[in-house]
């Protein structure tokens, strides 16, 4: 089983609640993410977490549909400063998201570290990492407009 780490880095302007919460609870995540077509809420979870059921919808190599469909547990390590996603995607492929938040509130400046390692056959996690960092760039690009169009 190969490793591969992702290191993403993101800033917004705005409130520290609407980005946090914009993690935090998967559905809203889901709303951002590109290729995600729903996500359920399913229960807390042992380690008092929250899970979800999530399906996407992804053009793999640009033409082959694929319709992944998986678990996420999505855990609030430390309240305002660090979220941690733990999926096992479809082939096996084990994802494990740290997003830490640190918050300037003079300057209203949200900066959001997503530290991303994925475990896996070596062929498949490579390819997958590149979609992932493509859908991810996406994603905060869509959170910040939406800050910037929801008061």
């Amino acid at each position: 089983m190969a490793t591969k780490t992702l290191l993403l880095n993101h800033s917004f302007t705005g409130d520290l609640a609407r980005v946090y919460d914009s993690i935090l609870d998967f559905r809203n995540f889901g709303q951002l993410h590109p290729y995600m077509v729903n996500v359920h809420e399913l229960k807390k979870t042992d380690k008092n977490g929250m899970a979800y059921k999530v399906n996407e919808e992804v053009l793999l190599l640009g033409f082959l549909k694929m319709r992944p469909e998986y678990n996420v547990e999505v855990l609030e390590i430390e309240k305002d400063k660090h979220v941690r996603y733990v999926s096992n995607v479809k082939g096996g492929i084990v994802l494990v998201i740290d997003f830490n938040f640190v918050y300037d509130k003079n300057t209203n400046q949200v900066e959001l570290a997503e530290h991303i390692v994925v475990k896996g056959n070596r062929w498949l996690i490579a390819y997958f990492i590149s979609v992932l960092k493509k859908a991810h760039l996406q994603l905060f690009d869509n959170l910040a407009r939406s800050l910037l169009t929801k008061h």
